[in-house]
This record gives structure tokens, C-alpha cells and sequence, in this order.
């Protein structure tokens, strides 16, 4: 007997219905793959038909109308480390056999071991190895020529991966190297922003001729401290954005953006000299209130950026002896009724490489950039420009997305992508429509966006929630990543195949944005 489905959502076009032969294919796990847990996990694929009944390891499991199916399960004990799937209906019997590997018995004597329900086991990271004295090193590419976030260091609080990513350092950057820490199977190295703040980022990241090349690979840097003074600070206001320009002789700072809801604040590591400022830019701005600084320290200052209404993109860039933190300016919307006419819209089909992959072997990347094709097509009918990231199935590097964007001067950056749960993630209590933001100032678009894809495509509200995504890092505007269904769960890739659906998905976007830039024309 066939277990029973579970409910669908209403907004989901029925499952076509496929007969054919009994032919059993697991997407996931993958033949000998080790799971990252030992208690339940999923399993999906297809078994060809959906007239046939499913067990897998005894257990019954759904099976939609297009053959599809997705089992959670107790996951196989160490002593038969396999899933046995046996399929039927009335014309016949297929078996296969799944081969896994179990995760080894964690030690449940360290209580650091036990993670909610699920026994994992952490894997603590090496020692730190201290390097003493003073030891100065560049970061980033020698010679780059680039002279804003295109191209950055990533520094992070700790070191291995999972860590806030809250430092973007411009190239030639020189930091003070105190350690060294292998985490989450890479290299770490801790450095000094200044004499009170620590960072980490990866050995890669210093350049070349600060690793010997002998055998040992040791850390070889300069030992003079760099030198960094502060001159009077301008206010530069333009027509799109206003600069603040700070003269500064030396080495690039390492430097920290942070955001509230009506300012900016730029805080400079490792400088000496900067002068206290209190200025109003004459005659008003409309947008800038003051810059100002508090009492400097004596090896950092901070530059308090008020604003009169929600920053919107800033930037920040590096020219010889001379740092200027670009603000930008919120667009001016014109027509209400129409607020995205003349806006330049940055659209990013996610993937390839990577992504999910469904129980019948839709691929994420080709069913979002028909919704990137789809979302293209809406904008442009309202008067918007559009920038696409991809319009083929060709690979684009992940850090080139955000720089496209940049580059056009865009609006506003969307990131489309369709999700899959991790290891020990029930699917189907998981799934549904969450809207993914880096930067403070996405959060109202990501707010908008998320209420159209609830609103169009009718899965589970997962909210708005913050997370560490390359695509959505760039400063210069909005940015927000969409995963608008849940590709693994059959019924919501059986729609994604539709062009009703993918429309639908396009639409939430496009609703989402609209509104967002309507909110911006009523702000006082």
C-alpha cells in the first residue's frame, strides 16, 4: 500500500501524473557518501511511476504522482551502514540497495560533544602557534590595482569557517601576524588591527613574500611599525552621493562599517594625528546631517556619518594617501505609480556551480534562470534596466556577481536560488520561502521581497534572516539572496518545472521590489 502524501499547498500546481516502468534512482545520499549524523536524515529520488509503493529500510515512505519520492528516516546503525529500497505496483517488483557511511560514536563524555538532539562530532582546532615579536605583513594581491571592495580580505572574529565575516580589508593592508591555527581544515593566521583589536584571515590572504620558501613555510614580515597619520577630513557632496574624504599618509587602515537605522560609522585601526571633527555640510543636505568624531583614541578614531534618513550603499575607496567613503544617495523615484521606471535592477540567476539538485534531477541553476529570464522580462515591461549576471547555463564565479552589480551602478541586486536542507533537517517541516540579507541596509527590501514570495508562491514563512553569503557582501546598494521553494521536496520541483510557477516566483520579486521603491518615495 502507498503511504499517504502529505498535504500540499494550495498555491502549488497539481503533480502531473508519469506511468512507466519501475526504476528505482536515489539523488541523495549518493552511493558510499558519509552522513553528517547519526540519528535521522532524508533520502529522496524517484522510482520511475506514480503508481508504485515505496519502503525503504521497512519503512513506508510517499511517493507523488510523477514517481518522486522523499523519505525521512532513522539513519542505518554502523552494523548495516546501507538503505534497502524496494519498490512495487501491479505489474512488478524493483530492489536496490544503498550503501552509506555512518558518522563514528562521538565522545559523550565531553558534554562540548552533544548539539541539541543529534550527536555530532567537533572537531576542536589545533593549537594556536604564537609568532613573537613584531612580525608586519600585506594582505591582499601585490599590485592590485583595484582600489575598492572588488577585491578584499576577508577578516573574521575566530578563526574556521561558520565565523562572522565583519572585516573587508583593501589590498596592501599591513597588520601585525601574532599566530598561526589550523580550523576547519584550513590555515588561519591571527592579526593585529591594532593594539586592541584582533582578527583572523586565511594564510592565502598574505602576500607572497611574507612565506619563506623553505620547507616550514614560516611567516617572514617586516618588523618597522607602519605609520599611519590623519589629515582634515572634506565633505565632497555630489548629485548621487556624497564623499567623505579623509587624507591620510601610509598603508592602507584596516577598517569597520557599521550601520544603525539613521547612520553610518567608519571606524580607522591603527592611525595617529586624526583631528577632532564637528562639521555641518553648508549648505544643507537633504540627505547628510554631520560627520563627526569623537575624542580619538590614540591608535584609532571613528567618524559618526548622521544621516536624515535610512542609508541606502556607501562604499569605500583606497587611492594613494587619500580614503574616501563614498555615501550613496537613495534613488529618486519620481512616479509612484511606477517607482521602478529608469532604476537599474541587478538580477543573479544562482548557480552554476553547485546547487541542488531535485528528486527527479531538476537542477537549481536551470529552473532559477528561467525565473531570472521571467523577473528580466517584468522589470524591463515597467522601464527598468536590467543587469543579468547569466543568461546562459555557463559557470560565473561567485565573487564576480556582486562586482556586475557594482559596476552598472544597480539599484538594487537580487540573488535568485531554490533550497535544500542539511544533514538531520527534517524536509518536510523545513521547506518553505525564507529571504536571505549581509547588510543592514537590505533588510526593508528583504522585508518586501519576502512578502511577495508569500504572497505568489504560498509555501511556509521562513522569514528574513542574515547570513554570511558572498552574492549579497556588496555595500553599493541592496542586496538580498531569495530561496523561493524547496527544490528537494517533489511536489514544490514538480511546479518549479512549470512556467506558472516560475512566473509566480518572478512576480513575488518583482511585487517586492515595487513596493520597496514605492516605500522609498513616500519617505519623507
Amino acid at each position: 500500500m502507498p503511504a499517504p502524501l502529505p498535504p500540499a499547498p494550495p498555491k502549488l500546481p497539481p503533480v502531473p501524473a508519469v506511468r512507466g516502468p519501475i526504476q528505482i534512482s536515489v539523488v541523495y545520499p549518493k552511493p558510499e557518501q558519509l552522513l553528517t549524523v547519526r540519528d535521522s536524515n532524508f533520502i529522496f529520488g524517484s522510482v520511475g511511476t506514480g503508481d508504485a509503493a515505496l519502503r525503504i529500510n521497512g519503512v513506508p515512505v510517499p511517493v507523488w504522482p510523477n514517481g518522486a519520492f522523499m523519505g525521512w528516516l532513522a539513519v542505518p546503525p554502523e552494523s548495516a551502514p546501507r538503505y534497502e529500497l524496494i519498490a512495487g505496483n501491479a505489474t512488478g517488483v524493483a530492489r536496490l540497495t544503498l550503501p552509506i557511511k555512518v558518522p563514528p560514536i562521538p565522545d559523550t563524555t565531553k558534554h562540548n560533544n552533544l548539539v541539541g538532539d543529534t550527536l555530532k562530532v567537533l572537531v576542536s582546532p589545533d593549537t594556536l602557534t604564537p609568532i613573537p615579536g613584531n612580525t608586519y605583513v600585506a594582505l591582499g594581491a601585490p599590485g592590485s590595482t583595484v582600489d575598492d571592495t572588488d577585491r578584499v580580505t576577508i577578516a573574521r572574529p575566530a578563526p574556521g569557517n561558520g565565523q562572522e565575516y565583519k572585516w573587508f580589508l583593501f589590498p596592501g593592508t599591513v597588520v601585525k601576524v601574532t599566530g598561526s591555527q589550523k580550523a576547519s581544515g584550513d590555515e588561519f593566521v591571527r592579526i593585529e588591527l591594532d593594539s586592541g583589536q584582533i582578527a583572523w584571515v586565511l594564510r592565502s590572504e598574505l602576500q607572497a613574500q611574507y612565506i619563506s620558501s623553505d620547507s616550514a613555510h614560516r611567516i617572514v614580515g617586516d618588523t618597522a611599525t607602519p605609520v599611519r597619520r590623519v589629515g582634515d577630513v572634506r565633505i565632497r557632496p555630489g548629485s548621487d552621493w556624497i564623499d567623505i574624504v579623509i587624507p591620510m599618509t601610509g598603508p592602507p587602515p584596516p577598517y569597520l562599517v557599521e550601520e544603525t537605522d539613521r547612520s553610518l560609522s567608519l571606524l580607522l585601526y591603527g592611525v595617529s594625528g586624526a583631528p577632532v571633527v564637528s562639521m555641518m555640510p553648508q549648505p544643507a543636505d537633504p540627505y547628510l546631517n554631520s560627520v563627526s568624531t569623537p575624542t580619538p583614541e590614540p591608535t584609532r578614531v571613528r567618524y559618526s556619518i548622521s544621516l536624515n534618513r535610512p542609508p541606502y550603499g556607501y562604499l569605500a575607496l583606497w587611492q594613494k594617501d587619500t580614503l574616501t567613503f563614498r555615501v550613496r544617495r537613495p534613488p529618486r523615484i519620481a512616479d509612484r505609480t511606477n517607482p521602478l521606471r529608469g532604476l537599474t535592477i541587478t538580477v543573479d540567476p544562482g548557480h552554476p556551480p553547485a546547487g541542488a539538485t531535485g528528486p527527479t534531477n531538476l537542477y537549481e541553476g536551470d529552473a532559477v534562470l528561467q525565473v531570472g529570464l521571467k523577473l528580466r522580462d517584468l522589470l524591463t515591461q515597467a522601464g527598468a534596466n536590467v543587469v543579468m549576471t547569466r543568461t546562459t547555463l555557463d559557470p560565473v564565479e561567485l565573487g564576480l556577481r556582486p562586482i556586475i552589480g557594482r559596476r552598472a551602478n544597480s539599484h538594487a541586486f537580487v540573488s535568485i536560488h531554490l533550497d535544500a536542507a542539511p544533514d538531520g533537517q527534517n524536509p518536510f517541516i523545513s521547506n518553505g520561502s525564507w529571504t536571505l540579507y549581509f547588510w543592514p541596509h537590505s533588510i526593508p527590501l528583504a522585508q518586501f521581497a519576502q512578502t511577495g514570495l508569500l504572497a505568489e508562491m504560498g509555501l511556509r514563512d521562513k522569514g528574513i534572516a542574515f547570513q554570511n553569503i558572498a552574492v549579497a557582501r556588496g555595500t553599493w546598494m541592496p542586496s538580498i539572496l531569495t530561496e523561493g521553494a524547496f527544490v528537494i521536496m517533489p511536489d514544490q520541483e514538480a511546479a518549479l518545472r512549470t512556467p506558472a510557477y516560475q512566473e509566480a516566483y518572478a512576480t513575488a520579486i518583482f511585487r517586492g521590489l515595487q513596493s520597496y521603491f514605492t516605500s522609498l518615495a513616500q519617505t519623507p
